[in-house]
């Protein structure tokens, strides 16, 4: 991340609390993010306060420990929605649509 062209910006998310890395030394700024590292960003961004719990999405299962809360934030604080299926897909990629829309709705919910 020494070198990358938005280290500049990474180091402003961690400082803001709104992102980590995988441990001390290796952030993976070129790696792309899944629907659950989206909400718990969108949620630390936000500054909404995690709810604990979990939400009703039928594969609500697969959410990871660290993500759990933030998904159920981000979902009952109309952030994020599920597919049509009822799913969440919480390791899929999030799509550039997809992050656009949460970042909108993010938005309007701070302003």
């Amino acid at each position: 991340t020494a070198n990358h062209w938005a280290k500049k910006e990474i180091a402003i998310a961690n400082a803001l609390g709104i992102v980590t890395g995988y441990d001390a030394n290796t952030f993976g700024p070129d790696d792309s993010i899944t629907r659950e590292q989206m909400a718990v960003m969108v949620v630390k961004a936000a500054k909404l306060t995690p709810e604990t719990g979990s939400t009703t999405f039928a594969d609500n299962s697969q959410i990871s420990a660290w993500a759990v809360d933030a998904v159920a934030t981000a979902f009952n604080n109309q952030l994020i929605n599920g597919y049509e299926d009822n799913t969440y897909r919480p390791g899929k990629g999030a799509s550039r649509a997809e992050a656009v829309t949460v970042i909108l709705n993010a938005l309007k919910k701070t302003a």
